[in-house]
């Protein structure tokens, strides 16, 4: 999977669960476009970094029962908006600067 369709995902996953738009398991991973399983191995991956995802069966739906907040890099995710262009234009950022003359490097030194 690319990185950007990576972060999509997590996007999408975050937003729902904090809008407490999920659905059921099935109707999630539907919406994602995955798999249960592989939903649930997300929802895994985000609780083992801190989010506390539980289940409502009244509301049919997931929700965060703590201050979690998904940050990729130095931003939050609910800070980025227009797409995968700019996506792809702040994940590049991080990589290609350039020095005081203008001339472009990588900085691999503070990235990911």
């Amino acid at each position: 999977m690319s990185l950007l369709k990576a972060i999509d995902r997590l996007q999408r996953l975050d937003y729902s669960i904090r809008t407490k738009t999920t659905g059921t398991a099935n109707e999630f991973a539907n919406k994602l476009g995955i798999s249960r399983s592989t939903l649930m191995e997300n929802l895994a991956e985000m609780r083992a970094l801190g989010a506390e995802i539980c289940f409502c069966h009244h509301r049919k739906t997931y929700f965060y029962s703590n201050d979690f907040k998904l940050l990729i890099g130095d931003r939050s995710l609910d800070n980025i908006k227009g797409g995968d262009a700019e996506l792809y234009n702040n994940y590049a950022r991080k990589f290609y600067q350039s020095d005081a003359t203008g001339h472009p490097y990588i900085n691999l030194v503070q990235s990911i």
